[in-house]
């Protein structure tokens, strides 16, 4: 299965791809950076907290 350009996608497709595919660290990566260069705000900063916390769950589930 190839990867999408993260790169090529806007930030709501990017952010809806993480979402989706809440597994993907390279995905989470390049929204991060995206919202951190690009200065873009997402609809809250709830939805990045929250992208976080999930990020964090999955990694500790992995640990297990």
């Amino acid at each position: 299965m190839t990867k999408p350009n993260f790169a090529a996608m806007s930030i709501a497709d990017l952010r809806a791809y993480v979402l989706s595919h809440r597994t993907d660290d390279e995905a989470f990566y390049a929204l991060a950076d995206r919202v951190h260069t690009e200065g873009v705000e997402l609809q809250s900063l709830e939805d990045l907290t929250t992208l976080i916390e999930t990020k964090q769950k999955v990694h500790e589930n992995q640990a297990e």
